[in-house]
């Protein structure tokens, strides 16, 4: 099979020409299905980030292409950030520069385009508004407009009409409902996220000016209210009732195939405690799962045994563990080197105390602010899956598609047609599964847009193509500080959130990326370790506050670090220290 261009690839910008896969695996690791990409996201998330960009100061809507608007890109269903946009940004944003956003973004990596000039990247009015957001950033104590949005999507969820009574019609409004919502919940969510590398920023700055730059992730660590950890947490207090019950110990270790069927049929008061938790953690956080910003994949609702299998592996992890208790242990450490370092730091310079502890509020603030608006996006996301899921299932049931997942085959201005004449659709969306099951094996390029252009998707290289030589003991990886701690363990190469019966108490999980799904995974480990990511992302911020050590940005450390190798991290530093292989 030949294909150069898919459904959903998008039109690259002239304004803003380059576009980057870094930092872009958390939100989309596999390619986005194409009613997944044409609604979620086309009516969705891509003008509510636009408008965000507008509020956040960044830009003005007559410099934008707004249809679509220049935020984001998709080829070959893959997901890619602007880099040429925030490199305007970063031109503009008083103290920044777009070298200094390189940095953030790439590293040392090789082969970034050289950033070149546009007349209308240097705008004082903009850089006025900007250096306004900056110390609005640094000052405030929450953003209503954030949490008026996450409470809209939670009230979404509550109010939910009973999908099976729903007409097909009716199934497609409540879903394009969802997606005109979620690009509401998107517009604050993006100035949060453009707030959230202020903090962080300056920490890093400060710590590293007094000589202590090791310092810098634990004073953003346990810093609490934050949304995604909590599933995490309740997954974990399930997983002490288990280990504390001898029925529920022996119904778990009859399989989690039909375990929630014999908890049921159950007369025992801890079977009825357990699953009176379990309604609770699905009734909280049954939109997680992995690849969640997509409308195709099962959540934790619609495949429960990914958490079950979860809570299979953490219940044989022993009481000292407990994240509460790291919360506790990390607060308290963080409250004290906070006062220690803005102490230091006033005795050199007023200023710069002040600077760190502003810097240190920040963090927090925009952390927990993060989490909830992304819940808040996902959970909207969920609500059209769902809708939709009750529409592929009909479908199948008519005999018109041959499993459900087909229907996200289509784009968003496909739906109606679809519903009057669904057989019209049954030989294309075969044709575009098969493609789009081609598009899975494909290592799309790290950089397109500008000089460059887009390859076609036939001159893509293969997954694993190109392998990296595994490292020896004694190696030492640096990458990115994630969660402070140090710990030893063996390594184990993971690349599915759904399968972690790889991972057994002690182990150190070494994953490509990692986005919240993952994150009750990290509970079942010693350490985390990644193969992007940054001090701010989802999952380095969950880690913080579950207490395990992490690691990021270990470039290619899925390829590099043999399964089984015993390994140190040390998620202060960044370091990944290879002390002996299988």
């Amino acid at each position: 099979m030949t294909v150069d261009r898919w459904i959903t690839d998008t039109r690259p910008s002239g304004r803003f020409p380059y576009y980057t896969r870094a930092n872009a695996d958390e939100v989309g690791p596999e390619p986005f299905s194409p009613l997944g990409w044409s609604l979620g996201w086309g009516v969705g998330c891509v003008p509510g980030t636009a408008a965000g960009f507008v509020d956040f100061g960044a830009v003005r809507w007559d410099e934008f292409d707004v249809d679509p608007p220049e935020v984001f890109g998709n080829w070959g269903g893959y997901f890619y950030n602007q880099l040429s946009l925030p490199r305007v940004m970063g031109a503009r944003m008083p103290g920044a520069s777009p070298a200094a956003i390189d940095q953030a973004y790439f590293g040392d990596h090789p082969g970034i385009p050289a950033y070149e000039a546009h007349p209308a990247d240097d705008d004082e009015a903009q850089s006025a508004i900007l250096a306004e957001r900056m110390g609005w950033a640094m000052s405030t104590s929450g953003y209503p407009l954030q949490e008026q949005e996450a409470q809209r999507a939670r009230e979404a969820v509550r109010t939910r009409p009973a999908l099976g009574d729903l007409s097909d019609e009716a199934l497609v409004v409540r879903a394009r409902a969802m997606a005109r919502q979620l690009q509401e919940a998107w517009r604050p969510y993006c100035v949060v996220c453009l707030s959230a590398s202020l903090g962080p920023g300056a920490v890093q700055a400060v710590c590293a000016a007094l000589g202590r730059p090791q310092d810098a992730v634990t004073l953003m660590t346990a810093v609490g209210d934050v949304e995604s950890a909590s599933a995490s947490l309740t997954l974990w207090d399930l997983s002490r009732l288990v280990a504390g019950s001898p029925e529920l110990t022996r119904q778990f270790d009859a399989g989690v195939d039909g375990l929630l069927d014999r908890l049921g049929g159950s007369l025992s008061p801890d079977a009825e405690r357990f699953l009176s938790g379990w309604a609770a953690l699905i009734a909280q956080h049954g939109h997680r799962g992995p690849n969640e910003w997509d409308m195709r994949p099962d959540s934790w609702t619609t495949d429960p045994s990914m958490p079950l299998r979860m809570l299979e592996r953490m219940r044989y992890q022993t009481d000292d563990r407990s994240p509460h208790a790291a919360q506790l242990r990390n607060a308290a450490e963080r409250e004290r080197l906070t006062a220690q370092l803005v102490e230091q730091a006033r005795a050199a310079d007023e200023t710069l105390g002040a600077t760190l502890q502003a810097a240190v509020a920040s963090a927090g603030v925009f952390f927990a602010l993060r989490e909830r608006g992304k819940n808040a996006c996902i959970r909207l996301i969920h609500e059209a899956k769902l809708a939709l899921y009750e529409l592929g299932d009909r479908m199948v049931g008519r005999g018109h598609l041959s499993r459900r997942e087909l229907l996200f085959g289509l784009v968003d201005g496909e739906l109606d047609d679809f519903v009057r004449d669904p057989a019209r659709f049954v030989t294309v969306l075969e044709e575009r599964e098969a493609t789009f099951q081609l598009l899975h094996t494909l290592e799309p390029p790290y950089i397109v847009g500008g000089d460059r252009g887009v390859p076609p998707i036939s001159q893509w290289s293969r997954r694993g193509a190109v392998e990296a030589d595994l490292v020896g003991a004694g190696a030492v990886l640096q990458g990115g500080p994630g969660a402070p701690g140090i710990v030893t363990g063996r390594a184990r190469i993971v690349r599915d959130p759904s399968d972690p019966f790889a991972i057994e108490p002690g182990d150190i999980l070494v994953a490509a990326t990692t986005d919240p799904a993952w994150t009750p995974l990290f509970l079942s480990a010693a350490g985390v370790v990644v193969n992007v990511g940054a001090v701010a992302s989802h999952a380095v911020i969950v880690s913080r506050e579950l207490g395990v050590p992490c690691a990021v940005s270990v470039v290619q450390a899925t390829e590099r670090i043999p399964d089984g190798a015993i390994i140190t991290v040390d998620g202060s530093t960044g370091t990944v220290t290879v002390v002996d292989v299988p």
